[in-house]
């Protein structure tokens, strides 16, 4: 894949060392009872609900992380991976205790979760070599951190909470390669999502940890029913919250030629965009202009083209009611530097047309996402399921 992430760096970015320092919480103050509540009342999810997440599907991808370590990760995941010396870890005295000199830190990257390339979620792995497989426990790595509440616990797992912050500890040893492979995840923004979100959110951490070593490469066609049945509900929640506006926006605020970017604290995902008549048939012989090159011809389509601009290789792919523009850039020579993606799709309401786009800088693993939900839009004038 032209534009996946694969970045292996020697030298940890200080920055990045500062947060995982933050991230991880070296200071030890005592712990709360696991039945404590957060602000006087615990959450509860039940067992049934914790297998069900653990179930869902995910299509994986088996992705060379390290010199002799594979791993399967999410297929639409970006990763980067550092080497840490010793001292690095030494806020996690757990890890640092079986680092010989140094270990690698897989820093994982779910471009759904990227919010103007702020992450609102961080999983990171570290890769320890090890000729024993019983130097770790669970009670080990709970010890550095502030555990408040406990939601699930078994042998190598651990999900709870430090107040508004969720936390997924998890680790295995590979036989294999004789690694540890020991999964950190976490989410805060406390004020922006829910304690019932983020602790969703904990327990797909946990699907992704447990299915690092799987087998199962097994390819599966997504609707956007699917999706809404196996992504976190901050993923779907986020998108459905920026879709309500819209509604409003469609029914007589928004003027020909306006748009509406509907934000959640102060970031968006994609715009809507109010055509002039016969807008639609006129958007789309733009776009197949220029997939042939025709580039001085559709650019006389003045408003078009503020929408969308490029002098770059494209090619124009139907999904249903939407659209997926492949952007292949191209260097002075003519060699390709880089693919990038865009997805659009036009909405017809009350005898009006409107274009519903994201920015032309997707990753290929998310445009399906963006497709069904945009189609399914389309269709329903709600990402609401219906029956």
């Amino acid at each position: 894949m032209v534009n996946r992430f694969r970045l292996m760096e020697r030298k940890f970015n200080l920055l990045l060392f500062v947060f995982a320092i933050f991230f991880v919480g070296c200071e030890r103050n005592e712990k709360k009872n696991a039945g404590e509540g957060i602000a006087g009342k615990k959450l509860e999810i039940s067992s049934g609900e914790i297998q069900r997440i653990l179930n869902t599907k995910a299509n994986l991808e088996s992705s060379q992380v390290s010199e002799n370590v594979r791993l399967s990760l999410p297929e639409n995941y970006f990763f980067r991976t550092s080497t840490l010396s010793k001292e690095d870890v030494s806020y996690s005295p757990s890890i640092s205790l079986i680092v010989k000199d140094s270990c690698d830190y897989v820093e994982l990257k779910n471009p759904l979760f990227a919010i103007n390339n702020n992450q609102i979620a961080d999983e990171i792995i570290f890769i320890v070599k090890a000729e024993k497989s019983d130097l770790l426990s669970v009670k080990k790595m709970k010890s550095d951190y502030n555990v408040e509440t406990v939601y699930f616990e078994d042998k190598n797992s651990i999900v709870f909470s430090d107040d508004d912050t969720f936390s997924t500890l998890h680790f295995q040893y590979d036989s294999k390669t004789k690694n540890y492979l020991i999964y950190t995840g976490t989410i805060s923004w406390s004020k922006k999502f829910t304690q019932e979100e983020k602790l969703n959110q904990a327990f797909y951490f946990l699907r992704n940890a447990k299915n690092l070593l799987s087998p199962n490469f097994t390819k599966q066609e997504f609707s956007w029913n699917d999706y809404v049945a196996n992504r976190p509900k901050i993923e779907v929640n986020l998108m459905k919250y920026f879709f309500k506006n819209f509604k409003k926006e469609m029914s007589g605020f928004l003027n020909v030629h306006e748009v509406s970017s509907p934000e959640y604290d102060s970031h968006s995902f994609f715009e809507l965009y109010r055509m002039p008549k016969n807008g639609e048939h006129l958007f789309y012989s733009f776009l197949n202009q220029i997939q042939e090159g025709k580039f001085e011809e559709a650019y006389e389509l003045k408003w078009a083209r503020e929408l969308f601009y490029t002098d770059d290789k494209c090619k124009v792919v139907p999904k249903g009611n939407a659209t997926m523009i492949e952007i292949t850039e191209l260097d002075y020579d003519g060699k390709i530097y880089g693919t990038k993606y865009m997805v659009c799709s036009t909405i017809n309401k009350g005898g009006q047309s409107f274009l519903l786009k994201t920015d032309d800088d997707l990753n290929e693993g998310v445009t399906d996402f963006f497709l069904k939900m945009f189609d399914y839009y389309s269709n329903h004038s709600t990402l609401e399921l219906t029956n």
